[in-house]
């Protein structure tokens, strides 16, 4: 079980990776990520990741110095050096060293820092969780667009400070008109007799690749599946709460603030969508995924 890294294409203990603090990823956040779980070894999605970590470079104005057969090289040489079960896999990008502690991007002077960091992959934890709604609001779109994968987190860090004071394991972030958007680190579902809702783009969310893969999991089972505006009072009434991401993959929310939603235990919506997202992944895996990434 070993924490492994690879800085700029060397291989290095996690506890010795470091970056010089004129980096602009250390000075202002001016950095974009992915985190990407294997499944058997291999990076689960590793196309739609790369494909998002190119969108934030994008909203970043952000030049990408690797191109993705490089990054997947580097990503593949490090889990075989960390050999782990099943990996954490977390691509860091950075607009470089600067030439001086100056916001102004004529001072980025030096190439994209790229870093991959890989660990041996948690345990998900408890199967259920504890949410609450926030005071502090998601980031507005106009300002910087939540749909980008950035370094940037002080929102999502001082949201979750709040929840957690009030005993919740995670927040839940409004937008300015009022809306529900995400959690700090997951996008947020209701599900219901006419099936599973989620907020869009437009209210201020990350573009889920869990999100996505949902989307296309509830296709090809035939349940419906949409995109929509969702009110904190919606959101109490439903009778199945869930987040997406990664990490979490489909998990229920079981109590917000001091209400118990639904029974108080997963739903069946719910557990069905998470086990049509776990043999929809699987298949995934072994179709599409595992082939390609054979000849990287």
């Amino acid at each position: 079980m070993t924490n492994l890294c690879n800085l700029n294409g060397v291989l290095v203990p996690e506890e010795k990776a470091v970056v010089p603090v004129l980096d602009r990823g250390f000075l202002f956040g001016d950095s974009i990520y992915e985190v990407i779980e294997t499944k058997n070894g291999v990076p689960f999605a590793l196309p739609e990741h790369l494909e998002r970590l190119h969108g934030s470079a994008d909203a970043l104005m952000m030049r990408l110095d690797l191109d993705d057969q490089t990054l997947s090289r580097r990503i593949k040489e490090t889990l075989q050096a960390a050999n782990n079960p099943e990996s954490y896999v977390r691509i860091i990008v950075t607009r470089g060293v600067g030439s001086a502690p100056n916001i102004d991007v004529a001072y980025a002077t030096g190439p994209c820092t790229v870093l991959i960091m890989v660990r041996p992959l948690p345990s998900p934890g408890s199967s259920v969780g504890h949410l609450a709604f926030v005071s502090r609001l998601r980031n507005d779109r106009r300002a910087l667009d939540p749909a980008s994968k950035t370094g940037n987190y002080l929102n999502n860090v001082l949201g979750l400070i709040e929840a957690k004071a009030t005993g919740a394991r995670d927040a839940i972030f409004l937008n300015s008109a009022g809306y529900v958007t995400e959690a700090t680190t997951s996008n947020i579902w209701i599900a219901q007799d006419d099936g599973v809702f989620t907020p869009p783009l437009s209210a201020g969310i990350l573009a889920g690749v869990t999100r996505k893969l949902i989307f296309d999991c509830c296709t090809k089972a035939g349940l419906r599946c949409e995109e929509r505006d969702i009110t904190p009072q919606q959101l109490l009434r439903a009778p199945e709460v869930f987040l997406s991401s990664t990490l979490r993959h489909v998990f229920p929310i079981t109590r917000i603030d001091e209400r118990i939603v639904g029974t108080g235990k997963p739903g069946p919506i719910t557990t069905k969508l998470a086990a049509l997202f776990h043999e929809f992944s699987t298949h995934q895996q072994a179709e599409l995924y595992a082939p390609a990434w054979s000849k990287i």
